[in-house]
């Protein structure tokens, strides 16, 4: 299947609104995570970090695909196929 460019978009701001939002959540904790009680922190990360990791993990598929699978109405850089010399 091969993306088109809305698709595109609104995927790209899709990912960037969750990044800015867990970017938000980290600079909130970063200067209290200090004065954190050890429970608190540990359950700042079983929660954070699994979700951060998520989200990595889907934007990198994300770019695979698009990658793999192209944009509508882009040019298509892969190599002909080879002639018969037949």
């Amino acid at each position: 299947m091969k993306w088109t460019k809305e698709q595109l978009i609104d995927i790209s701001l899709l990912l960037v609104k969750i990044k800015s939002k867990i970017a938000d959540i980290d600079n909130k904790y970063f200067n209290k995570f200090e004065r954190m009680t050890f429970g608190e922190r540990m359950d700042y990360k079983k929660i954070y970090r699994p979700l951060r990791k998520k989200i990595d993990e889907m934007e990198k598929e994300i770019l695979l695909n698009v990658a793999g699978n192209g944009v509508e109405g882009e040019p298509d850089d892969s190599e002909p196929p080879p002639k018969n010399k037949e």
